[in-house]
């Protein structure tokens, strides 16, 4: 029998969740809402719930963090699931997508001992997205790259003995988990968001927030790229769960998966490997 688990499921609107006990729904960002969810909310006790907007869910994994505990932790979105369907795969689809009434109307299953598994592996991740240039070329052509280098002087002053992981994996790699989703114990996740939070709030001291709302997520995108930073550097042994997104019939076709994202894999490969942009 596992022990006391919560997933996290950060949503800032009320929506359809596939029942499971293990589920803890949480309302990201319910500080600038107008709207009062059926969730627990991450604006009570301590919390950044007023900084979603820069934060993202973060503001849920940190409300977590300061008011609750479990003995395992795990953070989803309101959309988007490990497929532990998948778990076993030859060759893992980095995500799938799935109509979200078919993905509704199906029984939601984790591992039969998630605590068992989480004995023989540390962290469990999404599949690493690859791209055909390096990490730090991938954040200046989608973000603000003077963020992530404010991001390493930080990291150089706050955590020095980080930096050849940080500069490892930016600079030298081009894949790592995304989303912010995990599942882990909670001795790992609270190491991990000292470790987070203490970096981000520096940050937070130093960088000019953009006004342009994607641009605004800065601390939600660092944040994926440090998760993987934080594996690296403590030697976490990972397992690699696909991501299930759930999307509306009309979003269907505007995705891909499958074979198109091995191909799209292969591609990236070989392009990094033989031009290390």
């Amino acid at each position: 029998m596992d022990k006391k688990v919560k997933i996290l499921v950060c949503a800032h609107k009320e929506v359809d969740l596939p029942p499971h006990p293990y589920f803890f729904p949480i309302h990201g960002g319910a500080a600038l809402s107008s709207v009062d969810l059926p969730y627990i909310r991450d604006d009570t006790g301590d919390n950044i719930s007023d900084k979603n907007k820069n934060y993202c869910e973060l503001t849920a994994h940190y409300w977590f963090w300061k008011n609750s505990k479990s003995d395992i932790v795990g953070l989803n979105h309101y959309r988007r699931f490990f497929d532990f369907g998948y778990m076993n795969a030859l060759f893992l689809p980095e995500r799938k997508f799935m109509e979200i009434n078919e993905f509704l109307n199906q029984p939601y299953r984790f591992p039969d001992n998630l605590t068992s598994l989480l004995d023989k592996y540390d962290i469990i991740l999404p599949p690493k997205r690859n791209w055909p240039y390096k990490i730090v070329t991938q954040y200046a052509i989608f973000h603000i790259i003077n963020d992530m280098n404010i991001l390493r002087d930080v990291m150089r002053d706050v955590h020095p003995d980080y930096l050849s992981a940080f500069d490892s994996l930016l600079y030298h790699q081009n894949a790592y988990s995304q989303f912010n989703m995990f599942i882990t114990k909670w001795e790992v996740f609270d190491a991990y968001s000292k470790w987070l939070f203490e970096l981000l709030f520096e940050v937070e001291k130093r960088v000019k927030l953009s006004s342009y709302v994607d641009q605004a997520r800065v601390f939600g995108y660092m944040s994926e790229r440090l998760l993987n930073v934080y594996v690296m550097k403590n030697g976490l042994k990972a397992l690699h769960v696909p991501v299930v997104t759930a999307v509306t019939e009309s979003e269907m076709g505007e995705r891909i998966t499958g074979l198109r994202y091995r191909l799209r894999y292969v591609k990236n490969y070989l392009i990094f490997k033989l031009f290390k942009i």
